[in-house]
């Protein structure tokens, strides 16, 4: 291993204010494709991409750092309300040829709260162009998650996340995702489960009223839901009635997108066309901060055509630098592959896990598409029942992943249709032996864990 000096004194106390004051932390010093080093020299394979599919193609890469050196060098800054810059320019005609044929228009931001709240403002600017002001309700999933900002707070379903600060949010709906493990819609068919709760969303626009609801706003494939994979009839059927109701649809692709199901769009999977989405992540790989809502050619030209925009833009939206990484990040995802990749390795680490930990007292559910997967933990397999939150097995299994030389990351949620659930998400470039060596290591910590 490379020797790399830490600069921190482990002797005195941090000033970081971190998510949790008071916490000691280990300080990771290098990576190199998907292994990490510590600042005393521990070894981990990183299984969770940094943070939820952040660093999709691995550590280290000496092109990315060139192309992003390349640009500082050029032109490191330039704000886009007045000019542009060709990098962005390249990178959003890269984006719209992804994309599907009706969406054409991209614009950049620093993160996925960002790509959210912008796509919301944009859904504002549509509505007000067709001269529907009355439209601004939000309609959500409970559980999801779209962001650490105020507004992305706003319309995250998940209590435990935005409860402390519902007085400074604005009121959002919420309607049950077709999650069959537990809950209302628990065993249906998946087909019936999907009719059920898109009947849902029809009667929440409904109950709030169509001439006040402006956007539905959802993610693909959600670390909320666990991981769970809804029928493709539930988001054909969402489709249909946000048109009925002049609904704007928004899917939040800032975790399931970037290649990490397979495709560019995981909403491609299910042949479903948003009128926002809105990716952030993997786009970089984790190299610069970069997130893109990309604008169906319907909302771009109603809003054009009525003289409207979105003067609100971030400081650093469209930054060269940034687009500069996204492009190598692109040709290195197109070059190696790695669409194809994810969906191949994800089916292998579907099967890994399942014959290594598939049996396990505590292991409820394995499920999910590509490489985002969620490993649902339970009391009891046969009621379901979800863990007690003063088991805290999100930190205990942190725990012993990490001296086994795994980072991997369990959420614990406060919902009554997910309990605690592991996000294994680890970089597209990962080896089958990796996932193997992986699944059996998890199994070992598990067996720690639950004491057997």
């Amino acid at each position: 291993m490379q020797e790399t000096d830490s600069p921190v004194n482990h002797d005195e106390p941090s000033h970081v204010f971190y998510r949790s004051p008071g916490q000691s932390l280990p300080v990771v010093v290098r990576g190199e494709g998907i292994e990490l080093w510590d600042a005393t020299g521990h070894r981990v394979i990183d299984l969770a991409s940094g943070i939820s599919t952040t660093a999709s193609i691995g550590q280290g890469r000496s092109s990315v750092a060139e192309a992003m050196a390349t640009q500082a060098k050029q032109l490191a800054f330039i704000h886009n309300s007045w000019v542009t810059n060709p990098r962005q320019e390249e990178l959003a005609a890269r984006y719209a040829a992804l994309a599907p044929s009706d969406t054409n228009r991209v614009m950049f931001t620093s993160g996925g709260s960002e790509a959210n709240e912008l796509s919301l403002r944009i859904a504002r600017q549509y509505h007000l162009a067709k001269g529907h002001p009355q439209k601004w309700k939000v309609v959500s999933l409970s559980p999801s998650y779209h962001g650490a900002t105020m507004g992305a707070l706003a319309m995250t379903g998940r209590w435990e996340i935005h409860g402390d600060y519902a007085p400074y949010l604005f009121g959002g709906a919420r309607v049950s995702p077709p999650v069959r493990f537990r809950g209302p819609f628990r065993d249906l068919d998946p087909k019936e489960a999907a009719a059920r709760s898109a009947m849902m969303l029809a009667d929440v626009i409904e109950a709030e009223g169509p001439d006040s609801v402006a956007v539905f706003i959802a993610e693909p494939v959600s670390p909320s839901w666990g991981m769970e994979v809804a029928d493709a009839g539930y988001w054909a059927q969402v489709r249909e009635i946000c048109d009925r109701y002049d609904v704007l649809f928004i899917a939040d692709e800032v975790v399931s997108g970037a290649g990490r199901c397979g495709s560019f769009l995981a909403m491609e999977h299910f042949g479903v066309t948003a009128d926002l989405s809105n990716l952030g992540k993997g786009l970089t790989g984790g190299y610069a901060p970069l997130a893109a809502t990309l604008v169906s050619d319907r909302v771009a030209e109603t809003i054009q055509s009525a003289g409207r925009g979105v003067a609100a833009v971030h400081t650093y939206s469209g930054n060269p630098i940034s687009c500069a990484v996204g492009l190598e990040v692109l040709d290195i995802v197109e070059s190696e592959g790695l669409y194809d990749r994810s969906r191949d390795r994800g089916k292998f680490a579907m099967k890994a896990l399942s014959d290594a930990i598939g049996d396990h007292p505590n292991v409820g559910d394995v499920r999910g598409l590509g490489l985002l997967i969620g490993i649902e933990y339970v009391a009891s397999k046969d009621t379901r029942e979800p863990l007690d939150a003063s088991f805290d097995v999100s930190r205990r299994l942190w725990d012993a992943m990490w001296a086994r030389g795994y980072l991997l990351r369990t959420l614990h949620h406060g919902s009554a249709l997910v309990g605690d659930a592991t996000n294994f998400v680890p970089a597209l470039t990962i080896e089958e032996h990796d996932l193997v060596d992986a699944s059996a290591a998890l199994r070992d910590s598990l067996d720690e864990v639950f004491g057997y």
